[in-house]
């Protein structure tokens, strides 16, 4: 005789609808939200374009902590994904270069809050949502006193011998005293968060120090501040398969709402 089978309950997945972010091929995944839950979608055989609305059973991605970083698991760990020169391995129109040299301030705050840390490249569990405006209103605050502080150049005139001499501007003390202050308070604010951002990134992906031990993040910060902001840009972000964005706060593209089919 045969004993009597105990039926467990299975759980049906709901499907919904997603719209792709990007044009994708098949197997790659990424994140949407449906009511207010994030879970990750992958591609189906055939792959998707840009706009185009597919059916995915929704599976809620487990929240392992609220310190949990935004950075995906595609870069291996114990080891940088690239080097330190490899800027332009994306083009050297790829948004994440573009704002390494133009303003490295800004991939940096995009990467601190994809690490989920604040504008002092410290962890934080709630000022992480502001760390991108607060430096981005710092960055555009600079410029603003900068532009009205900084001395105007020398100009060059010839004396009664003819040798050539450069005549200060006629500017008061205290402004060429204050620009310098501004510009050398800004300048050490960016170093030191951008060497706690670098030790965040190594931590996070169990990459051990190469070279100067003990000096390695500070090295790379102030020597190579624009090449340091991209490689941990490129650490943090999936670009091969992501698109990336000048001005989001994460630079990446923003995860889609679901709809219920």
């Amino acid at each position: 005789r045969f004993g009597v089978a105990t039926a467990i309950p299975v759980s049906v997945a709901e499907i919904v609808e997603v719209v792709a972010p990007a044009t994708l091929q098949e197997g790659f995944s990424f994140q949407a939200i449906y009511n207010k839950t994030p879970f990750t979608v992958t591609v189906p055989a055939g792959g998707v374009k840009e706009g185009q609305k597919i059916r995915v059973p929704f599976m809620p991605t487990p929240v392992v902590s609220e310190f949990a970083p935004l950075v995906g698991d595609a870069a291996p760990q114990g080891k940088w994904k690239d080097d330190l020169c490899d800027c332009t391995k994306h083009g050297f129109c790829h948004p994440s270069l573009l704002n390494a040299c133009c303003v490295p301030q800004i991939l940096m705050a995009q990467v601190l809050t994809r690490l989920k840390m604040n504008m002092f490249g410290k962890p934080s569990p709630e000022a992480w949502r502001f760390t991108f405006k607060r430096i981005f209103i710092l960055v555009f605050s600079y410029w603003i006193l900068a532009s009205f502080l900084r001395p105007p150049p020398p100009t060059f005139e010839l004396d009664d011998e003819g040798t050539t001499i450069a005549v200060p501007p006629d500017v008061p003390p205290w402004q060429g005293i204050a620009y310098y202050i501004i510009s050398t308070a800004f300048g050490i604010y960016t170093l030191l968060v951008l060497m706690r951002t670098r030790a965040a990134v190594r931590a996070r992906f169990q990459i051990p120090e190469q070279q100067c031990h003990g000096m390695e993040d500070c090295c790379c910060a102030l020597w190579c501040g624009c090449c340091t902001v991209a490689q941990l840009a490129r650490q943090t972000g999936d670009y091969e398969n992501t698109s990336a964005i000048c001005c989001t706060e994460t630079g990446l593209p923003p995860t889609h709402e679901a709809v219920v089919v």
